[in-house]
């Protein structure tokens, strides 16, 4: 019996020097098939370059962004990058721009004293949707404001883009832009604007920039024309201001010549003679 056990003890010995010498084998292959793959792999990046800023590998990244897009004519010399032609732009900023991916409340990021600027949000429960917060429109409280980041917008894109269609079109809206400051309130104008800016953007996306030019009556019933702002009161000969009475007759509309409603001077378009509303006094039959 003892020699019994003394063969089977032998036996699991020379099985484990086995299986020792086949494991050993084995991870000789396994590291020089590592070592061989590791020498086709590139030099790792230094720790300063992988600790670097967000912004810092955004520039990076985007270096250079060429000025001449896809209509631009062709350039036998290396083009001006838009980074160097607008200095003061956020490398990552001039990227969403280009690819259009920049919404029209980010306007402010191209400021460059509140570029870091969140845009706000108040939730309106009675339409059951967000707007921007009046706070928002508070801090552009002087429209020119946007008008001349707008203007910066409108820059990066032509010079990106280099198409003279294209840069009509984005001054045709500057000059709309004026227009519905002149005679609507900008709070409304505003809202019109971030609506009808972000709508051009999938448009944008696929080379159409004609549409920039074109107004939209539906936004513009919507947004606009319900936010006339108050006509100025009038000099007197004498001086005094003459305030408008809401309960007077509109002497225009009785003259013919006052046709929009609601009425621009805050009168009624209702008849002098007889005050009915349906018709004017150059209409009145005794």
């Amino acid at each position: 019996m003892p020699a019994s056990d003394t063969t089977a003890s032998a036996e699991d010995v020379n099985m484990l020097r086995e299986s020792q010498s086949q494991l050993a084998s084995r991870m000789d292959v396994l590291l020089s098939r590592f070592q061989s793959i590791t020498t086709l792999l590139p030099n790792p990046l230094p720790l300063a370059a992988t600790s670097a800023s967000p912004a810092q590998q955004a520039a990076a990244f985007v270096l250079p962004i060429p000025g001449i897009g896809v209509n631009g004519a062709s350039t036998l010399t290396s083009p001006l990058s838009l980074r160097s032609h607008f200095p003061d732009v956020n490398a990552a900023v001039i990227v969403a721009i280009i690819t259009h991916d920049f919404k029209a409340a980010d306007l402010h990021k191209l400021d460059p004293a509140n570029c870091n600027r969140e845009v706000a949000y108040t939730f309106n429960c009675s339409m059951n949707q967000f707007k921007v917060s009046p706070c928002t429109v508070h801090d552009y409280k002087n429209p020119f404001t946007v008008l001349v980041l707008l203007t910066t917008y409108f820059k990066i894109l032509a010079f990106h883009v280099n198409d003279s269609t294209a840069m009509d079109a984005f001054w045709d809206y500057t000059a709309h832009l004026l227009k519905l400051m002149a005679e609507y309130e900008w709070s409304a104008v505003y809202v019109y604007h971030l609506v009808f800016f972000n709508r051009r953007r999938a448009e944008m996306a696929s080379s159409n920039y004609s549409r920039w030019r074109d107004c939209e009556n539906r936004l513009l019933t919507e947004h606009i024309y319900s936010h006339r702002k108050a006509s100025p009161a009038k000099q007197s000969k004498g001086g005094v201001a003459n305030c408008s009475n809401p309960t007077e007759a509109c002497r225009k509309f009785n003259d013919g010549k006052c046709l929009v409603m609601p009425c621009p001077w805050d009168r009624l378009h209702t008849c002098s003679s007889c005050g009915k509303p349906n018709h004017s006094k150059l209409q009145h039959k005794d």
